[in-house]
């Protein structure tokens, strides 16, 4: 089975338990609360992540950011969460998205946070509300990057 077949199997039993939007960008007014603040990297100009594997706890404000390392290969990369199951969809409808909206469909419901295109040597960030406890794929969106740049969020219970 390949990486991609995979991450969309991840996390199966927990599918049934996301009646909606798992959760969204941080939008302005969100209750204070703990800070939890991710960071990756990609391996400087290979297309993969430093880490396929994160963390944070379920309802947790996450500040994810996003560190383009290339020092040669002229590539932008993005970071995409999405709901367990969707993996393949979400990709789908990225390339059909297209470059103009940086490799990421608008509306998808089935993505909970994204970052922007990270230029290289550029970071971008992302807040967003922790979904509920459960093993959430994430990915590169640029179309062919998500083969070798993917990992897993683990959302544990507080």
């Amino acid at each position: 089975m390949d990486r991609r077949r995979a991450l969309g199997l991840l996390g199966a039993a927990f599918v049934s338990s996301l009646s909606g939007p798992a959760c969204s960008a941080e939008a302005p007014g969100m209750p204070a609360g703990k800070l939890v603040e991710l960071s990756l990297a990609t391996k400087g100009d290979l297309l993969e992540f430093t880490t396929q594997s994160l963390g944070c706890p379920a309802g947790a404000r996450v500040r994810l950011r996003l560190t383009n390392a290339a020092k040669y290969v002229n590539f932008d990369h993005n970071w995409v969460l999405m709901r367990p199951g969707t993996f393949d969809a979400v990709l789908a409808a990225a390339e059909q998205a297209g470059a103009a909206a940086g490799w990421l469909p608008a509306h998808d419901t089935a993505i909970i946070a994204a970052t922007s295109q990270a230029h290289r040597g550029d970071t971008v960030s992302v807040d967003f509300r922790a979904p509920p406890a459960g093993r959430y794929p994430y990915a590169c969106t640029t179309p062919g990057h998500a083969s070798s740049m993917w990992g897993v969020l683990t959302v544990m219970e507080p």
